[in-house]
């Protein structure tokens, strides 16, 4: 767990606060997930106003977690991450191979080596543009798009059954919350 949500104030130990769940159990009354010990509930170094709560840590989890998952499913399809990630956005249809370099933040020359792995297992092709004879374009093919599917499926199954479970007003404060997330994590970036 990252220094946010497991760390109290050097030399300085505060009682820890007990945060409500939606379920009104307190975070001290959730158990551990797999080994790990209980987050520990207080100040963060250098931000007054901050106490770790049950959805912070669950958000800090999630974010955590979130990193690790285009690895694993790389390497269970045999793929590097560029390559996953390649596939992700030829899902959505055609890109040329600098507009692919952008997205993926590399060099013409690194995403052109992604395309050749990709071409050369067979899960992506390159074509001409269909405006401009001149230009190529990166083609997911039926194989890349199955392999996306087959390694994905499962947690977008889950996440749609979790979803179904909220009522509407429960998804309307989730998507806030989330989006609120969103933008504080993006104005780092800015």
């Amino acid at each position: 767990m990252s220094d946010i949500s497991s760390k109290q104030t050097a030399g300085k130990q505060s009682a820890p606060q007990r945060a409500r769940t939606s379920r009104g159990s307190t975070l001290g009354d959730v158990q551990p997930v797999r080994g790990e010990s209980r987050p520990e509930v207080g100040l963060v170094p250098g931000v007054p106003a901050w106490r770790t709560t049950g959805t912070l840590s669950a958000l800090q989890e999630l974010v955590e977690v979130s990193e690790t998952v285009p690895a694993v499913v790389a390497r269970k399809a045999g793929l590097s991450t560029s390559e996953l990630h390649s596939l992700r956005h030829l899902m959505r249809g055609p890109i040329g191979p600098v507009d692919l370099a952008k997205v993926l933040g590399v060099t013409s020359a690194a995403s052109s080596g992604v395309v050749d792995r990709l071409v050369g297992h067979g899960h992506a092709e390159r074509r001409s543009h269909p405006g401009d004879g001149r230009r190529t374009e990166v083609v997911i093919t039926e194989s890349g798009r199955a392999e996306v599917l087959a390694r994905m499926t499962p947690m977008f199954e889950s996440l749609a059954a979790l979803d179904a479970t909220l009522s509407e007003g429960d998804r309307d404060v989730v998507e806030r919350y989330l989006r609120g997330a969103t933008a504080a994590m993006k104005n780092l970036m800015a």
